[in-house]
């Protein structure tokens, strides 16, 4: 059992597990891991399809593990996405183990094998982790391996088409943190970030040892934006992204505010502030409704800061379950959405 890793829970019970790459016939089980934590509303649907999971791991585009037993049976699943050359980073996804075999902190092990996995590459600027805010477990284990609180993703998932096995909170819709690991990308350039969020930049940056030289001052809007979006329709959530902030930069916005209108409806924004406009872009923004949400660091060729519009949609960020190091960011940026419901309330 040379390949194999002993694992204990709090009992003394004893399993002994491996990780290995994910093979075109562990793809039933895989999915097996996902209904057997989500049941049928896991937010990633294709995750449901074998076919998808197969092609996916063949293209190179998802590299899938899975912790497999001595006697065979795959209890879990973690692996890492590229979306390159945009996004420079290995994003951490799929993290789900079988519920009868938790306890035993078999995923403690499986995240440092996936960062060795991940460091071998040598290309990755950074490891990204998107996570669950219901339990801090990810968080917990992310952080030992190495990956530092950056930011939030408020309002992006509807609570109610989604099936999970905790105390679940009264938002409406979840919210997710981003932990990030420098990998490659040591210096993040010049970012251009207002004076209020200055020191919480700066607190960030050095979290993860990453140089970077912040401008408090920039350039007015000028030319054509560069904006592209998506919308989850089922979780009535875009995310738009802004390579360049122009003069149409309001026009712009409003035009996807007007085309996005439902119930429920909330906007998170990847504004890059490597562009010297950004400064003016967040000002616009922030006067249109946005909060300040956090940063996604050394992730591609641009800095990006988080920018999240809630619409109607009410956050209690108290029932978030952090880390000490993420609950210090939420409540900065807790402020930051009390500051915006205050204007709001004004209008």
């Amino acid at each position: 059992m040379l390949d194999y890793m002993e694992l204990k829970n709090n009992d003394g019970d004893k399993i002994y597990v491996k990780f290995r790459a994910f093979e075109p016939k562990d793809a039933a089980a895989a999915v097996n891991c996902v209904r057997d934590e989500y049941g049928d509303k896991y937010h990633k649907r294709m995750m449901y399809d074998e076919n998808y999971i197969i092609e996916q791991c063949k293209t190179g585009k998802l590299s899938l593990y899975v912790a497999e037993t001595k006697d065979g049976k795959i209890i879990g699943t973690l692996g890492f996405r590229r979306d390159l050359p945009k996004d420079t980073s290995c994003n951490i996804t799929t993290g789900i183990m079988l519920k009868e075999y938790r306890g035993y902190h078999t995923f403690f092990p499986f995240t440092k094998y996936i960062a060795e996995k991940i460091r071998r590459l040598n290309d990755a600027s950074a490891i990204c982790c998107r996570l669950i805010l219901y339990h801090d477990i990810t968080q917990k284990r992310m952080y030992r391996a190495g990956l530092r609180p950056c930011g939030f993703v408020p309002s992006m998932i509807m609570a109610q088409n989604f099936q999970h096995s905790y105390d679940r909170d009264e938002n409406k819709k979840l919210t997710l943190g981003l932990m990030v690991r420098r990998m490659k990308k040591q210096n993040a350039g010049v970012i251009y970030v207002p004076q209020i969020h200055k020191e919480t930049a700066q607190k960030i940056y050095d979290s993860l040892r990453v140089e970077c030289d912040i401008r408090e001052t920039g350039s007015p809007l000028a030319g054509i934006s560069e904006i592209s979006s998506v919308q989850d329709e089922r979780q009535k959530t875009a995310f738009v992204d802004i390579e360049n902030s122009g003069e149409d930069l309001a026009k712009r916005m409003e035009a996807l505010h007007a085309k996005f209108a439902d119930d429920g409806q909330t906007f998170n924004i990847m504004l890059n502030i490597s562009d010297e406009k950004s400064i003016a872009a967040y000002e616009v923004l922030k006067s249109m409704g946005y909060f300040f949400a956090g940063f996604k660091p050394i992730c591609g060729v641009h800095e990006i800061m988080i920018l999240h519009n809630p619409g109607n949609v009410s956050i209690n960020f108290d029932t978030l379950k952090l880390i000490p190091p993420f609950a210090e960011l939420k409540d900065y940026v807790k402020k930051c959405y009390e500051s915006r419901c205050v204007k709001e309330n004004e209008r």
